[in-house]
This record gives structure tokens, C-alpha cells and sequence, in this order.
């Protein structure tokens, strides 16, 4: 059932961009990384005055591995499958305008070097419409 939610929510808020303005998300992560080793991606959303249902999603490339961290969450669900990291609140958080997710993420150490783009987007919903706001990190794997 999360599933076809989750589906179903991020087609919708392909379709409907709205006040994407006021509302943004940027993702940071280091820009270089060896094979075989962590690091943590931080992302950023303003969320305004946001209260509602929400979700936060990064696709992985092939050989990334993610884990959340103890506290990164900021009070939203954590989901790692299928190399998507997934944060899904019911109820954004109400006390602030801002919202920082952090999670860890490990290369395989066999993964071929290079660069990687790692595309995310936060979607929520406002008046009864969605609204959806893309991020992008690039990555560059090295050797060990």
C-alpha cells in the first residue's frame, strides 16, 4: 500500500508545480568520495509555513547503499529500498520553517569510478493541490 502511494503521489506531483517560489530543497553532499567509503548527505528544505503531508525522495545510482542517522530525520518516516532513500511525514513539522534530513551513504567498494548524478525532490501538498520541487547532486567516485 506504501508503495502504490508513493507512486501514485510523485506522478500526481509531476503534473502540478506549484509555488515552487517560496518553497525550495537543495541536497549537499561532498563532491569527491573514494570506492568503498561513506559519506552523508545533507538536505535542506524551506518548507515556509508547510504543515501537510510531504515526502522527500533521492534515487541512487547502482552500488549506493543508505542508511539514515540517528536524529536526521527531522520526525519523518525513513525508507531505503529499490536505491531510493525515501522521508515521508504525515505532518510536516509546524514550529519552524526549515526541515534537515541527514543520511549516510556507502559506495561499494568494486563500484566503477567516475561521476554520478544523484536527482531528488521534495512534493507536499498545499489548498488540496501538490507541489514539487527537484534537487541534484553530482558525485565523483575515485579509486581507493
Amino acid at each position: 500500500m506504501k508503495k502504490i502511494l508513493t507512486v501514485l503521489f510523485s506522478i500526481v506531483c509531476i503534473v502540478t508545480n506549484i509555488d515552487a517560489q517560496t518553497i525550495t530543497a537543495n541536497s549537499i553532499a561532498q563532491n569527491s568520495v573514494k570506492q568503498g567509503e561513506e559519506f552523508v548527505v545533507t538536505v535542506n528544505i524551506s518548507k515556509c509555513d508547510l504543515s501537510c503531508f510531504a515526502q522527500y525522495c533521492q534515487q541512487l545510482p547502482e552500488g549506493f547503499t543508505a542508511q539514515e542517522i540517528n536524529g536526521g530525520s527531522d520526525n519523518a518516516n525513513f525508507y531505503f529500498e529499490k536505491n531510493k532513500v525515501l522521508f515521508q511525514w504525515y505532518k510536516l513539522p509546524i514550529n519552524r520553517e526549515n526541515v534537515v534530513l541527514k543520511f549516510s551513504v556507502k559506495v561499494q567498494d568494486t563500484l566503477k569510478t567516475g561521476k554520478y548524478q544523484i536527482p531528488g525532490y521534495f512534493t507536499y501538498q498545499i489548498n488540496n493541490k501538490l507541489g514539487y520541487v527537484e534537487t541534484l547532486s553530482d558525485i565523483e567516485i575515485t579509486t581507493k
